[in-house]
């Protein structure tokens, strides 16, 4: 059987990211919604640097196969699954990432969603949602473990906060009026308590992916929940310059972004927020 170490090898060939190895050596990082998506393309980038990575999301079989995937492929990884917008699950998730590993290092706010409607069709009960999900779950994410980022045997060393938003929070799109609402709230409240948490040498950025590859902007068959329609997934494809043969920005081409971040090349900056886009906002 290979060794742990023939497997950290294996694993760092098979999804060769370019970009300086063991950047998160020691380091343990909560990602919320990272069973999929571009959370799961995070936690990939974030244990072939050297993480210990807190797999989170609703779907208990989705975070088990994730942390598994990693496991196999030499990385470190639990799976917590939680709904980030109950504090009791919110607070079990730190707790059980204390537990495991002792310390938490990094944060990065990924979990949310979009569900579309025209201002005029869009119910209360769909504008909360979003907001919630998206707004509220990150403020309450970091609420949670601010106790330990402030701990007082830091060996003075940064902290970081990772808050993934949009591009459809900085300029808008049709028929998204509460996710944009959501996402722009998330780059005022990122760049607010970047200020409250400077003093504690605490880093808060964000991350404002364009169109990803993922679940959410899959082409959407009849009876799906989540996906685009053929027209409009062409046409943000379109608007991608770096798009090529009709696919688009992959997770971890954001997971790139969320590194930096997260890394202590990031260590002089906060309150920054960067569009990982291919070139569709300049």
């Amino acid at each position: 059987m290979a060794s742990t170490i023939d497997n950290k090898t294996n694993f760092i060939a098979k999804n060769d990211v370019k970009s300086p190895k063991n950047l998160l050596d020691g380091k343990v990082a909560i990602i919320t919604g990272s069973s999929r998506g571009i959370g799961k393309g995070t936690a990939i980038v974030f244990a072939q640097q050297g993480a210990k990575v807190v797999i989170n999301g609703r779907d208990v079989k989705a975070c088990e196969e994730t942390a598994q995937e990693i496991r196999d492929m030499g990385g470190e990884a639990i799976a917590c699954p939680a709904s980030i917008t109950n504090k009791e699950e919110v607070d079990n998730l730190v707790q059980k990432t204390i537990d495991t590993y002792g310390k938490i290092d990094i944060l990065v706010n990924n979990a949310g969603t979009s569900r579309d409607a025209l201002i005029h069709k869009m119910d209360d009960k769909l504008f909360n949602f979003i907001v919630d999900l998206n707004l509220k779950g990150t403020h309450m994410m970091t609420q949670a473990v601010l106790p330990h980022f402030r701990q007082a045997n830091r060996n003075n060393e940064f902290k970081k906060i990772v808050n993934v938003a949009s591009i459809t929070g900085v300029t808008g799109n049709f028929g998204q009026s509460n996710y944009a609402i959501a996402k722009s709230g998330v780059i005022a409240y990122s760049k607010a308590i970047a200020r409250e948490l400077a003093m504690d040498r605490i880093n808060v950025n964000v991350v404002a992916p364009g169109f990803c590859e993922t679940r959410m902007t899959a082409l959407k068959k009849e009876g799906d929940e989540l996906g685009m329609p053929g027209p409009l997934r062409n046409i943000a494809i379109s608007a991608t310059p770096f798009a090529r043969e009709g696919k688009a920005g992959q997770p971890e081409h954001t997971g790139n972004t969320i590194l930096f971040f997260s890394s202590e090349l990031s260590d002089w900056l906060s309150g920054q927020v960067v569009t990982v886009d291919g070139g569709m906002y300049i």
